[in-house]
């Protein structure tokens, strides 16, 4: 008789730092949900999104439906989690 085995969803979270101070408490709580996570919850996965090499916000950047090479980046991995984790001072 064959075991079976349960496979558990993963779960993506964008997690995202309003303060782009190394020293932030906000970057701290996001930087320990990543620790915990990866420690202690199988099926979570927090990608910790840097926001530091994003342009101010420039209409102006967008040229035929695109932004930015950082920007799309930045998009598609917003996209690609299930839900987004912010913390801001």
């Amino acid at each position: 008789m064959a075991a079976s085995v349960v496979i558990q969803p993963m779960i993506k979270v964008a997690a995202l730092c309003g303060s782009l101070r190394k020293a932030s408490y906000s970057r701290g709580l996001v930087n320990s949900a990543v620790q915990i996570a990866n420690e202690s919850i199988p099926g979570l996965q927090i990608e910790f999104i840097e926001i530091e090499p994003l342009p101010f916000i420039n209409m102006d950047l967008e040229v035929n439906g695109t932004y930015p090479l950082v920007v799309e980046a930045f998009r598609q991995k917003i996209l690609e989690g299930d839900s987004i984790l912010f913390a801001s001072p």
